[in-house]
């Protein structure tokens, strides 16, 4: 698939929702539309739960990286999302974090169709299992 998770990044406080993100990277040719796609998460083989269903307004360029922030980018309360040149945050307004624990495996689906896989490793260079990729 074109679409890669590159990067997970878990909040230190469950408060602080755009300190929790994900980066991905569109390696295709052509935009790709994430709405009606998923993000979910398991530990381990454990059935998915989806955190959340992108609607309409998300759409990655051809080469783009990306960043999606758990939190709000109104509420000052969730803390301040990062900001680089070079990546375009889009901020997914969810209530509660989902990076909670090691060994979460994390999913963009389109439907049934896994788009891009990660395993969370805090510890871990960008925050992903290296045999995860």
């Amino acid at each position: 698939m074109s679409l890669k998770i590159q990067a997970l990044h878990g909040s230190s406080e469950p408060d602080k929702l755009n300190t929790e993100w994900m980066v991905v990277v569109n390696h295709g040719e052509q935009p790709f539309n994430a709405e009606g796609c998923s993000i979910t998460v398991a530990k381990g083989t454990a059935r998915p739960r989806t955190v959340t269903t992108f609607q309409a307004g998300l759409v990655i360029k051809a080469g783009e990286t990306c960043r999606l922030v758990t939190g709000s980018s109104g509420k000052k309360s969730h803390g301040e999302a990062p900001v680089e040149q070079d990546i375009r945050n889009a901020h997914l307004f969810l209530k509660a974090p989902y990076l909670e624990k090691s060994g979460m495996v994390v999913r963009v689906m389109n439907r049934q169709l896994e788009l891009g896989k990660a395993v969370y490793e805090p510890d871990a260079k960008n925050g992903i299992l290296a045999e995860s990729n």
